[in-house]
Formats: C-alpha cells, structure tokens, sequence
C-alpha cells in the first residue's frame, strides 16, 4: 500500500497539498477551497431527505473515515452527515475521507479538497481534464489510489461547535453537520485550478490543464472560460472573468445555470468554488455551498442544483451494455446492432445513435438505434454496403437534461472497431496447469480463460497417457469466456504412469484459427497413490519426507525459523488467468479414519494477500486466501474443512504483508515469531463424520495481482497421536525413554524372569524398521537402541517376552 506524504500550509485558512508526481496524468497540487464563519446569527434548519438518512434504504457507497486528533463528541455528527451522502452518491469503489482537527486561525471554519486528481484514465469523459480522485475511482470502476485518502478535509478546533444532528443549532454555534457537509462536495468535485498569479488569471498547475468543475465554468456571453483559444493562460483577460461576478455553472447546451462567486477581489479559498451568497432565499438548501456559513444555520441537505452539478461532473453517468461487435468474414449489406442503455439518469430515447466509419473517421455516418418496448434495448442496421477491413464506431445518448454520453467515453478519440475478412489472428488462452492426480481416481478440473476477435468455436484438452494420445476431452462454456471441464480418466492409472495434456482454443473462422497452452510440447502431470488409512498423525516437517504430493510447496528449513516445515514457495506464484486462481498444493498421502470430535492442529504463518475490506470467502474480492480441505472420494471432490482465510485473520500477519507491499509484491518475510496455533474439529460443522476414511491437503489459491511470501505450517498433529515423556508401557515397569527422541530410546525395568525379549518397532503403516532379539535382557540392564536412520515421525515400539506377553507403545521422533 503507498503511503502519501501530505505537507500542510496554512494560507488564509487553506492548506494545500505541494508536491506532484512526474506523472501528468495524476496530480497531488490542489488548492483546497475555505468555509468562513459569518458573525452574524440566522437560525434555520433544512432537514435531509428522509431517504437520504442511512437507513432509509440500501446504500448506494460506502464512505470510510480515518479521523486525525478529532474529538470523540465531534465524531457522531461527521458520521451522521456521511450518512447522508451514502445514499445521495453512487460508488462501486469506497470513498476514503481523513478528517483532520487542528487550529486554522479565527474565521476560518474548515477546508477540503481532493487528496489527488486524475486524468485520462480508462472512463474519463473529457480528454486532458483532471477528476478528483473519488470521481475517477467510480468512473473508472477501480481503486486507484490504495490505502491513501480520496477526500482530505480539516476542521477548526478553535470553533464554537454545536455536534447535535437534529438541526437545533444555537445562535451562537456553527453546524458541524452542516460545515461537514459543505467540504464533503469540495472533495468530491467542487473543487479545480482557477488562480490569480502576477496579476494575471492562470490554471495553477504544471500542466497548465482544468479540472472537470473548471470545464463547466462559462460567461454570460456562453463562453468557456478554461478554452484556452479564447481565454489565453495566463491573461489579464483571464483575470477579468475570475473577477467579474459574472460566471456560471453550466453544461454546454444546457439552458440551466446555477451562478458562480466570483467578486471582484480575488480570495484564495472562496472564489469561483463556491456560490453567491446572495443568490439565495431563506430556506434554500443551495445556500450550503455558499463561502459562508452563519451561526445557528443548519443546512442538512446539500440542495437540488449542487446535485444536479455533481451529476454534471460525472456522478451520475449512462452505462452502454452489449456493444461489442466481434469480427466477421463474409461482407454483407446490413448489420443489425443491439445495444442497451441505461444508469443513473433518465435517457432521451430519440438520442441513441451508432457513428461508424470505414476510413477511421475522415469521413463517417451516424444510424439512429430505435428503441424496443418488449427486450428494453436499442435496436438498428449498419449500412456497411459488403465493405471489408476495419470497421471504426462508437455509440453516443443523451440524457432528457440534454447532457451528452459516448461510449468510449471521449469518442471519437476513442473508438471501437471490427473487421470483415479472413481473419489470420489466433485466439488468446489463458490456464493454470494441473499439476497432480490420484491414481486410485484419477480425476482432473480444467479452466481456462478463451477469447478471439471473432468468437470461440471449442476449448479442448488433448492429452497422453504413457504417451498414447486420448481422445480429446471439450471444456465447456460458463460464462462469457470463462471454459472448464471435470476429466475422470477413463482407465486405471499408477504411480510410474506418464500423463501429459495441453489446453487448444479454436477460434470460430473458416481457418479454424488455434492457440496453444503451452506454446510447444504438454504440460507434466504427477500421478501419486494414497496409503493405508491411519487412525492418527504427527509431523515436525525437521527432515524432507515423502508423506505429501506437493505442488509449489516444499518441506525445508526456510530463512528465519530454527526448524524445518511445510511451506509454499517463497514468494508464491500468481495466476495466469484472468478471474481465476492458481492454487498450490499439499496433499497428505495417507487418509484419516476419522473419529467424533477427532482435532486437526498446526503452527502456521500466512502472508497472503487480503482481500478488501469487509469481505468474505467465497467474495470475488476475497483475493489470495489459504484453506484446508478434505475428500472422502479419494479426491474426486473437496470440502472445506475450514471456510479460506487470509493475512487478515491476524493483526501482525497484516502489517507485515501490507506494510512491505511494493510494485504488487510484499517484501515481508515469515519468521519463527510469527508462528499462531490453528485447530480444527473435523467432525463439527465440516460435512464429515466419525468413520469416514478422508485424505487432507492444504492448498492457497492465489489470483492475478499482488503476491507475498505464502504459507507456512509446523507440527501437524491429526487426532491426538501424542505421548507423555517417560510413559510407563504396563504394570511391569519396563518402559522406553526419552520420548519424543532424537537419535536413540533406553528400554529399561526388566523383570528377573525375562530372558530373551524381542523388539520391535514399526511405523504407522506396519513397516518394520527395527528388530532385534535381546538375549539374557533382565541380565543386560539398561538396553540403548540407536536408530540415527530413521525419518522423523510417529512409531510403534513392541517389547515381547519369552512368555509371548507384548507391551506395546507410541513413539515419537523429532
């Protein structure tokens, strides 16, 4: 996440933000406009919309406030007013606030503005004309910015504040709720770069470019005075109109206006981003974006116009669905065209049109789409008179306020485009390989991502066995360009089988155009065999084991801890496809007969990435997340038998990740330190039950954007197989020590009686791994078994006499 350093000046009660990236097309310089506190006294209140309170209905954003040294009394009432917009603003991206308290001198009630404006980006409107960061994020359908703030607002602690939100404000306060409400609209839009330097009237940035409030600014002679053909930057002419009292706020066409303040001295902080203070009757909501703000003046609506001029500004837009024209051989005569219109504001039906031209708009033709009642969608035919090549078009609306639309936003500029002929282009394929199969059922989920200019005729897997090619297995569609399928091999397979496979697109021409993944040659598939179930085990991961079929995990002693473990690659892998996940796995080799209420437990560190805030697994912005899963179909399916959890489970877990993120990689590093305990019932809530035979595997999907360290877990227990240092085997005292051991384990309390015992100790699975015949044992004391050569794990140790009576116990080597 960056991190913005913000350097505050105070300058008539303003501060500003001074530094600016060598990036153009995002600028940090903004000159936040000033509320100032009126002396006089006008008691009035303005109550909000019913259904402009939070809970009057769904919201339609999400503002999130950072307060900065801010009163706990003062906070209910910045909330409350937050509340408002919540319903009044439409976001899919939330909007960040930090709300800062400190002193700005004695009249000077609070300032705001955006924390960064931007330019060009994909959905900006106007060409070249910066957006405050909150609008950019909504228009752009995206977070821009990271963790820094949208909207940066500073309030006065030297006020005399009245924080009640039923709107009885004294005489002699000010409105909280009313001044918040006021800087809120700067930061979302009211706001721009119209300044007085030298003398002279200039757009106060180094690009010398307007900010969207700028563009809509325009004369009584219907002038716009950001048109640089005809307001030169900088200009005493310039000058003239920032001081002329005779500005406007308008659409170009549009017959509305709201007027603007602009006094004939120029003041930094109030001029031209405010409105007239005059302009306004008693009880008129408008009046809140006024400079000035009178004691007793509760305003908790911010007015029809101020509204209708965020509309203007972009935050309420016209969406255009279904318009992509794909590519197409034969030439014809017409076209037909569909396309639906729709979003936030009411649109002229008449007004839909299609522009395309074949000679990339030197020349062009515009076709009305008619609209109809019974699909809700725009409908009409493109002349193209069996023209080939490259097809140029855009759409375009407008609004029943006249306000126009184009899709691409700053069309012609932007166009889309098709073509007619033969087409020569290969689909793009997308897939994230499959890397293990059981052999005992042999099953494989394919995905993968298609799309072509032209259309998709079929994704296939074409795959070998021992080098025998199999018929090809068709993926089928699921959603837009999304293909999967489920391959149950329809034979037996081993572990010393060989199975390979590539993923094939075909696109739908006449050529039967084809993409390959991988571009040569198949991807490798392991085939691994499962063990003999166990009632239990245990793993300290301090020596490399074959237990696991791993795929992008390892079992070593990584850099900061003391001890081996079981760990992701370091960092993990991201996906390769679009929308979908990379997963890598960890699957333990041995199933579990389960018992009631039989526990799971671990050491763990994750350093994955979390997802946004709010969310939950299963949540498309639930981005990276590490899970445990079992099968009791040997893997054919897979419940959770936790739900996917992320970095953010755990306080330190997430600044690590999020505090070293740099370029979409976090540089933090797992350590020992950082090792939690996670145990798991198996039998509660988790679709299994005492008795069922199931097989367990770790497994962290990963998607296509940042990646961190990964996962690492320590000291795997699976039901309780567990001892006590020092456990006495029976009745008879003979007992084995030390347990857990490291190299060698002492049998000792032999009875007189005991001649010739035999040892035996065997792993989990029955495998002997040592015998011996100790003769004369009660003569020989103390018996030493060394056994340097055997892995690490759970063991079964047998002591039997020459009377045929065996003891039995666990052990455990570390």
């Amino acid at each position: 996440m960056r991190h913005l350093i913000i350097i505050a000046l105070v300058l008539f009660g303003a501060f500003n933000t001074w530094a600016e990236q060598s990036d153009q097309d995002r600028i940090i310089r903004i000159n936040a406009p000033i509320n100032i506190a009126s002396e006089e006294s006008k008691k009035s209140f303005i109550a909000p919309h019913e259904t402009n309170l939070k809970s009057g209905s769904v919201l339609n954003s999400d503002f999130q406030v950072e307060f900065v040294n801010f009163p706990e009394n003062a906070k209910p009432a910045f909330l409350y007013a937050v509340s408002i917009y919540e319903n009044l603003i439409s976001s899919p991206v939330p909007v960040k606030v930090r709300a800062t308290w400190k002193s700005m001198g004695t009249n000077v009630l609070a300032s705001s503005a955006p924390a960064s404006m931007y330019r060009n980006f994909n959905g900006a409107r106007l060409s070249n004309v910066y957006y405050p960061v909150a609008l950019a994020e909504k228009l752009a359908q995206k977070d821009l910015n990271g963790a820094e703030a949208d909207i940066e607002c500073a309030f006065n602690s030297s006020i005399n504040w009245y924080y009640g939100t039923n709107g009885d404000c004294p005489s002699n306060e000010y409105d909280f709720v009313t001044v918040v409400l006021h800087e809120l609209v700067h930061g979302l839009g009211f706001v721009g770069f119209f300044d007085i330097v030298d003398n002279k009237g200039t757009i106060d940035n180094n690009t010398n470019a307007p900010s969207i409030y700028d563009v809509f600014i325009y004369n009584q002679g219907n002038e716009q005075i950001a048109d640089e053909d005809i307001f030169a930057r900088p200009s005493t002419t310039l000058k003239e109109q920032l001081l002329s009292n005779n500005l406007v706020l308008k659409s170009q066409g549009n017959t509305e206006a709201v007027n603007v303040y602009a006094p004939q001295s120029w003041n930094v902080g109030t001029s031209i981003y405010h409105y007239p203070e005059n302009e306004f009757s008693a009880g008129d909501a408008n009046a809140l974006m006024s400079p000035f703000i009178f004691k007793g003046e509760a305003i908790h609506y911010p007015g029809d116009k101020t509204l209708d001029v965020l509309a203007k500004l972009g935050w309420k837009s016209v969406s255009f669905e279904g318009y992509e024209i794909k590519d197409f051989e034969e030439p014809c005569e017409k076209l037909p065209v569909v396309v639906e219109v729709g979003g936030e504001m009411d649109i002229d039906q008449s007004s839909v049109k299609i522009t395309f031209s074949t000679d990339n708009f030197a020349t062009s033709q515009s076709v009305s789409l008619a609209y109809n009642n019974n699909t809700d969608q725009f409908e009409g035919e493109l002349p193209l008179n069996n023209a080939t090549g490259k097809i140029y078009y855009y759409y375009q609306a407008q609004t029943t306020g006249n306000v126009a639309f184009s899709y691409p936003e700053r069309a012609p500029e932007q166009k889309l485009s098709f073509r007619v002929g033969t087409d020569y282009y290969p689909p793009l394929l997308q897939h994230n390989p499959e890397k293990m199969v059981n052999s005992e059922s042999p099953v494989l989920n394919f995905a993968a991502v298609a799309t072509d200019n032209v259309g998709i005729a079929r994704v296939e897997v074409e795959y070998l066995v021992n080098g025998q090619e199999q018929d090809a297995f068709v993926l089928a569609k699921e959603g837009v360009d999304n293909y999967a399928g489920r391959l149950e091999f329809p034979m037996q397979l081993h572990s010393n089988d060989v199975v390979e496979y590539r993923i094939v697109a075909i696109d739908n021409t006449m050529r039967e155009n084809k993409r390959r993944l991988p571009a040569s040659g198949y991807y490798n598939v392991s085939v691994f065999e499962t063990e003999e179930p166990l009632t239990g085990y245990f793993n300290n991961f301090d020596s490399p084991n074959t237990d696991f079929e791993i795929s992008d995990f390892e079992i070593t002693l990584p850099a900061g801890f003391t001890s081996g473990n079981l760990h992701t690659v370091n960092p993990y892998p991201e996906s390769s496809a679009d929308n979908q996940k990379y997963n890598l796995l960890a699957q333990l080799k041995y199933p579990i007969v389960l018992e009631e209420n039989g526990l799971m437990s671990f050491d763990e560190v994750v350093l994955v990435e979390p997802g946004e805030e709010g969310t939950v697994y299963t949540e498309d912005q639930f981005w990276d997340f590490v899970i445990v899963e079992a099968s009791k179909n040997n893997g054919k399916s897979w419940l959770p038998v936790t739900d996917g959890y992320d970095s953010s489970v755990d306080d330190l877990w997430s600044s690590q990740f999020t505090g070293s993120l740099k370029s979409a990689v976090s540089q933090a590093a797992g350590a020992e330190n950082m090792f939690l305990k996670q145990t798991i019932n198996l039998t509660d809530n988790t679709g299994f039950e005492a008795g069922d035979t199931v097989i367990f595997r770790f497994r962290l999907a990963s998607d296509k954007a940042v990646t961190g360290w990964g996962w690492a877990i320590d000291n795997l227990s699976i039901q309780n197989v567990t001892t006590a240092v020092d456990e006495t085997l029976a009745a008879d005292d003979v007992t084995i020590y030390p347990n857990p051991f490291k190299s060698s384990i002492y049998i000792d309390g032999f009875q007189s009686d005991m001649n010739d015992v035999e040892v035996i100790i065997t792993d989990l699975y029955g495998k002997t791994v040592y015998r011996e015949t100790l003769y004369d044992a009660s003569y020989s004391g103390k018996i030493k078994i060394d056994l340097p050569n055997v892995a690490p794990g759970v063991y079964m140790a047998s002591v039997s006499d020459n009377y045929l009576n065996t003891i039995t116990q666990k052990i455990i080597k570390n």
